[in-house]
């Protein structure tokens, strides 16, 4: 039986074996070839319902049909046709699981000769005149008040998902098949009007990684006004003259390049090597920032991943999930935390499948994609040197301290102040020398500023509780940690 494991939440296709998400942690569901069909079914019992005699009189396209006996249901399922024929041979052969694919969706029995006579090289860049009478038909529901429809745009989310399920249907996928699906379902969107399907709300969306992108909704800032929180961050001297020297550079390669300067080649892909909590990050989602207002990319928003993110339990479905990331992250930088967990040296796992699909991409978009690896120095150092193709993008590299016993109290004392707490005097002088030992007696792997933030939550916590004890505290008791507040550590 024909099926797939679906995210409930973010709907992103899975291993069969996931029983939660990797991307949102939410519960998976397991989709079979009933689920299309009656998502399908849907579509074409809506359009059928509809009045026919008022689609003659009104819709000179509709009307056109009817007279030639031929009803819109066949039309859509024909156009499927030939959509799944052209991902089908995208590779020159219809397999065994394509053709149940096909057969039991459509609810037809082609055999595979049929296929290769039937089916077309390649699909018109206009869209399937099945979206066209879909569109009039939308047109002529918004005429006669019967809201937005959307039978074009829900036909498209059936191109979409149906030609997403079709191309994994061996648990293998072909660079070049996605390409054509990529290509293809791009043109499609771009056809669409703004109709708001209201039939299949229900229904799983396009596969996209949306959910997990960690892209925030702030306001856009000026050039200055990044650099500057750059150069605010506590500590981090180093990197910050590392990355100001960086950006020096790319803002005069940029210049050179607009007034026709000829200049080398450079690759702007970082290696980011330190510990846990030493704010890797905080400085690449601020770098593309910067990249962005510079000129550098056309969007400007960070993408963090890690091994979860790019590779699955199978032989094609790690192209599919690093395309997606890949996809996902045009215009900006593509961060890989942990990237040495790709490198891994047993025969059946598919870290090389994804480290050979990210190097393609790299090349193809070398233009507007920033890829920036991290993770553990010695451990990054492996990693880069498990490929030829690695060493010679990644070749800057950035090294983040460990941040000293001032700098975590600094980071803790900011803590303080975006929660409108201070500390007293005998709280302050105990979290110094708190640090200092910290500091003095921390493991090859600290965490650093998530040490903090775990330590800075602990005081809270304790701060709650001696205050719920009394029955009627003011403001200033409510803004104040005493040394009272740190003792969980001694304990």
């Amino acid at each position: 039986m024909i099926e797939w494991t679906l995210c409930k939440n973010c709907k992103k296709l899975l291993d069969s074996n996931q029983k939660s998400c990797p991307f949102c942690g939410s519960e998976v569901e397991v989709y079979h070839i009933d689920y299309l069909k009656n998502m399908l079914l849907k579509l074409t019992f809506s359009i059928n319902a509809l009045d026919n005699d008022i689609l003659i009189s009104s819709c000179p396209e509709i009307s056109n049909l009817k007279s030639e006996k031929v009803n819109l249901e066949t039309v859509i399922i024909d156009d499927l046709f030939k959509w799944f024929s052209y991902l089908g041979l995208g590779d020159e052969n219809i397999s065994d699981n394509e053709l149940e694919f096909i057969n039991t969706l459509l609810d037809t029995s082609y055999s595979k000769d049929e296929i290769l006579n039937l089916a077309d090289a390649e699909l018109n860049t206009n869209p399937p005149i099945s979206f066209k009478y879909l569109d009039e038909l939308d047109l002529f529901a918004q005429d006669w008040g019967m809201g937005n429809i959307g039978f074009s745009n829900s036909l498209y989310d059936c191109y979409s998902l149906f030609g997403k399920f079709f191309m994994t249907v061996d648990n293998a996928l072909d660079e070049e098949v996605y390409e054509k699906y990529e290509t293809y379902i791009k043109t499609l969107k771009g056809s669409l009007n703004d109709y708001e399907p209201s039939s299949f709300s229900e229904m799983p969306t396009r596969i996209e990684q949306k959910a997990e992108t960690n892209e925030e909704s702030e306001e856009s800032h000026s050039l200055d006004e990044y650099l500057n929180e750059l150069n605010r961050l506590v500590g981090l001297e180093k990197v910050k003259k590392d990355v100001n020297s960086l950006i020096n550079l790319v803002q005069i390669r940029k210049i050179r390049q607009e007034r026709g300067i000829k200049q080398p080649p450079m690759s702007l892909h970082l290696v980011f090597s330190g510990n846990p909590g030493t704010g890797k990050t905080t400085v690449a989602r601020l770098l593309s920032k910067i990249y962005h207002e510079i000129g550098i990319l056309s969007k400007g928003h960070l993408i963090e991943t890690d091994r979860s993110g790019l590779v699955g339990g199978y032989v094609g479905q790690t192209a599919i999930k690093t395309q997606e990331v890949i996809q996902n992250s045009i215009g900006g930088i593509l961060f890989i935390d942990e990237a040495y967990s790709l490198a891994s040296k047993s025969e059946n796992d598919y870290g090389a499948e994804a480290i050979d699909t990210l190097l393609k991409a790299m090349e193809d978009h070398r233009d507007d994609l920033i890829v920036i690896v991290a993770g553990y120095p010695a451990l990054m150092d492996n990693f880069l040197n498990s490929n030829p193709g690695l060493e010679s993008r990644f070749n800057k590299f950035i090294y983040f301290d460990d941040y000293d016993s001032n700098e975590l109290y600094k980071i803790f004392v900011l803590m303080c102040e975006d929660a409108s707490l201070v500390l007293d005097k005998t709280a302050e002088e105990y979290v110094k020398q708190y640090f200092e030992k910290i500091y003095e007696t921390r493991s090859k792997n600290f965490a650093n500023g998530r040490f903090v933030r775990n330590f800075f939550e602990e005081v809270l916590t304790a701060q709650a509780n001696r205050l719920a004890e009394k029955e009627n505290i003011n403001d200033e008791e409510l803004n104040t940690l005493t040394y009272e507040d740190f003792l969980l550590e001694e304990e």
